[in-house]
């Protein structure tokens, strides 16, 4: 995946439980970083019985 802001490819910065975050259903949080700017994206996972798993990203850009 790439950066939204520069197009640089994201590094993999770590999975986490939605309860690590204070999320009450189950599923994965993962992590990415850029090495260009100051971005982070946040990737949720819902753990689901069904094929496609729901997926909302949050995408943080840091003011410098």
């Amino acid at each position: 995946m790439n950066c939204y802001h520069c197009n640089t490819e994201l590094i993999w910065g770590g999975d986490h439980d939605y309860e690590d975050h204070g999320i009450d259903t189950d599923g994965i949080v993962t992590n990415l970083s850029c090495p260009n700017c100051p971005t982070t994206v946040f990737v949720y996972t819902d753990i689901e019985e069904e094929e496609n798993p729901a997926l909302l990203m949050n995408i943080l850009k840091e003011e410098e």
